[in-house]
């Protein structure tokens, strides 16, 4: 097994990551008290795991 992708998300901020990320907020909140139904075409994900498995290798393996 191995793992193909996760995105890391930094402890520490500098100043311009921390203010655009304030910014960022601030026009999601704007665009929330707007338009209200702006949420129900949001789409999530989350974090997905695949792994690779060879059946030929498990039978060679267990032989």
């Amino acid at each position: 097994m191995r793992k193909v992708c996760a995105k890391l998300v930094p402890k520490v901020l500098t100043d311009d990551q921390k203010a655009r990320r304030v910014g960022t907020c601030r026009e999601f909140l704007d665009t929330c008290e707007d338009n209200p139904a702006f949420l129900d075409d949001v789409i999530t994900g989350d974090e997905s795991w695949v792994f690779e498995s060879d059946p030929q290798t498990k039978r060679q393996s267990a032989e």
